[in-house]
């Protein structure tokens, strides 16, 4: 399974002050994919486009929640966004965490 990074991901990710490289995404979604990260998520729609997509929330080696989307186009992974949580999401998210789901 290949996980491969819209071309202008990189761009994207300053912009948005992201503090991960477009290489650490890779790691993090490796990692996701071998069961070493916990990830919340679900697939969506997009009707627009008709992509099957995902996002998933899942923290990074320093502990940054960040939130994943991308395309789903079996048997590949296309990431097409990646940006903090915020911290109403966070929060949510911490909750999920300290859960048993």
């Amino acid at each position: 399974m290949a996980i491969k990074l819209y071309y202008a991901l990189a761009q994207m990710m300053a912009t948005a002050g992201t503090e991960l490289t477009p290489e650490q995404v890779v790691a993090l979604m490796r990692r996701w994919l071998a069961g070493e990260v916990r990830a919340w998520g679900e697939p969506a729609y997009d009707a627009a486009t008709g992509w099957q997509m995902f996002q998933l929330w899942m923290r990074t080696d320093t502990g940054q929640a960040v939130q994943v989307t991308g395309r789903i186009a079996p048997p590949d992974f296309t990431v097409v966004d990646v940006r903090s949580l915020t911290a109403t999401e966070t929060a949510e998210f911490t909750q999920w965490e300290n859960s048993d789901d």
